[in-house]
């Protein structure tokens, strides 16, 4: 794989290609909008999923320990896994238990992606509709 790959995901909902936009810096391509499949309009939860985990005083997230569970081959009992401490309480994450497990939205677009009346479009189109002023406005 080269520094001008643009790789693409499986849907994990449709099984279908998804696709993001990319961005040649110079020395690389660098992705520049969440993944997004066209058959079923799933798209990638951006930075937003870490607004919804709780974090300790020096901002880190605070996670669960993972269970510990007795390996026949290491002879010892090993830790599986941590994962992060969801919010909980009124109004909740946005996100459903299927959109948690998989890291997509199921269905809509992430409101941190480029759109234009609600549709997705990418960095060129996105900047020439901010320079006339019909870029969706985000309310986050």
């Amino acid at each position: 794989m080269s520094a001008y790959d643009t790789p693409t995901e499986t849907c994990p909902y449709c099984g279908d290609e998804m696709d993001t936009d990319w961005v040649d810096n110079g020395i690389g391509m660098v992705q520049c909008g969440p993944y997004h499949c066209q058959k079923c309009h799933a798209s990638e939860i951006g930075p937003q999923l870490l607004d919804w985990y709780y974090k300790n005083r020096e901002g880190h997230t605070i996670y669960l320990p993972g269970k510990r569970r007795y390996n026949s081959l290491l002879k010892k009992k090993v830790k599986l896994g941590t994962t992060p401490v969801l919010k909980s309480g009124p109004p909740g994450p946005p996100f459903s238990e299927d959109e948690l497990k998989t890291g997509y939205y199921k269905g809509k677009i992430s409101p941190y992606a480029n759109t234009v009346a609600g549709k997705l479009v990418d960095h060129q189109k996105d900047k020439q509709m901010y320079d006339i002023g019909l870029l969706d406005e985000k309310k986050i």
